[in-house]
């Protein structure tokens, strides 16, 4: 499943693996977009079979994304790493 995940610069990406960049099919370019909503309409025309572009899920404590296999909570409606819930 393809995850969007935002850049330091505000800009985002997407990843169809922790390591897998998606680039643009008609110039090869790696895809970068100005909002979420902007990477969801893209991925959605160009990959109409796919499921639904997600967000990937970011410590709030840290700003880690999440690795697929790595366990995480939510504290006050936010995702931490364990060790990093608020106490």
């Amino acid at each position: 499943m393809a995850q969007a995940k935002r850049l330091k610069s505000g800009r985002w990406r997407i990843y169809r693996e922790p390591d897998k960049i998606v680039r643009d099919p008609s110039s090869g370019a790696i895809a970068n977009f100005r909002t979420l909503t902007e990477a969801s309409r893209w991925w959605s025309q160009v990959n109409p079979r796919e499921p639904s572009l997600q967000e990937a899920h970011k410590c709030a404590r840290c700003g880690a994304y999440f690795g697929a296999n790595t366990p995480w909570t939510m504290y006050a409606g936010r995702p931490y790493h364990l060790a990093h819930v608020p106490k």
